[in-house]
């Protein structure tokens, strides 16, 4: 089941970011290309840009959370203990935690009611654009829970801290 997971998380925070990545670079290149060299711009292309790059954005954040990658102000973080140190990490993921639960179920409801608008160029539905942010905050609270639940097992001293291989490394 573990294996299950981690591959549906794979696909959606590498896999699937990659090939919006890809899509985000190509409609740069075709609308650059046509609004300076043919003087004609598209704006398939550049409505095509925002929503690729928005989705780029929230799937990027949830990777780098995943693999604690964000960047951090820590100067008295780094001053810590191992265990003091596990224990702001216990309790600012918690923190986190309450407040994406809280937002997750309105920010469904929000997507779902977006239904009804369409985008200026494309005509696609706004919930298919508006879609990465519910993605994000569910794949947010999926690694919270994860090191929430590591985090306190290595504080009491049943686990030793874990080491995962960056996929880009």
């Amino acid at each position: 089941m573990k294996r299950i997971g981690t591959k549906i998380l794979d696909f959606i925070e590498i896999h699937l970011a990659a090939w919006i990545f890809i899509l985000l670079l190509t409609s740069i290149s075709i609308e650059v290309f046509s609004r300076y060299v043919l003087n004609k711009p598209t704006p398939r292309f550049f409505e095509i840009s925002i929503y690729s790059f928005i989705w780029t954005i929230y799937l990027g954040a949830a990777l780098a959370k995943r693999y604690n990658q964000h960047i951090r102000f820590d100067i008295i973080y780094s001053r810590l203990p191992p265990k003091g140190r596990l224990l702001v990490d216990i309790v600012f993921d918690s923190l986190i935690t309450i407040v994406f639960l809280i937002l997750l179920v309105p920010c469904v409801n929000y997507t779902l009611w977006n239904y009804r608008i369409k985008s200026s160029v494309l005509r696609v539905p706004w919930t298919y654009l508006l879609m990465c942010f519910p993605i994000f905050v569910i794949l947010i609270l999926i690694h919270n829970f994860r090191d929430i639940y590591t985090n306190v097992r290595i504080f009491m001293g049943k686990a030793t801290e874990r080491k995962e291989v960056l996929p880009w490394q």
